[in-house]
């Protein structure tokens, strides 16, 4: 078997980055920023959400987040675990982690939230900003599962 190459992610290593954007994205998400959540794609990304709907562009992945947010009772919260970051030069590296969310999404139930866990799939560039971005991001649900609320 062959060892995986990886990187630490320590403070102040080059891929340090990465573990941060995975971090904000989560937030962005959560704080429902959809213009957050866009600035931290490359102008050409390719996204895949959870609905399975590839999405092209900044301009997309910020219009798909509007819409997810349009109704105000809708709340997210993501978690990450098992991240790995796959160095491919000093500013391309393939990332992979277990992303937990937990949703209340109306229209989906009024009376359970749902739990999706899975894996993040992707690809992030370093800018010349020196600030770590997503190329490429897919989520692959393992378990959609449905948690009653409490009456």
């Amino acid at each position: 078997m062959n060892p995986v190459p990886h990187t630490s992610l320590t403070c102040g290593s080059a891929y340090h980055g990465v573990g941060i954007l995975l971090t904000r994205f989560g937030d962005a998400i959560d704080g429902r920023r959809p213009e957050d959540v866009a600035g931290m794609f490359t102008a050409d990304c390719a996204f895949v959400p959870p609905t399975g709907e590839a999405i092209r562009g900044q301009e997309a992945v910020e219009t798909f987040y509007r819409a997810r947010f349009a109704d105000p009772r809708r709340r997210t919260c993501h978690q990450w675990a098992n991240l790995q970051v796959l160095p491919d030069g000093e500013s391309r590296a393939d990332v992979q982690a277990v992303m937990t969310t937990y949703a209340f999404e109306p229209a989906v139930s009024e009376s359970h939230a749902q739990l999706r866990v899975g894996k993040v799939l992707g690809r992030c560039e370093r800018g010349e900003d020196d600030v770590w971005r997503f190329s490429e991001h897919r989520f692959a649900m393992a378990f959609p599962l449905s948690i009653p609320l409490r009456p």
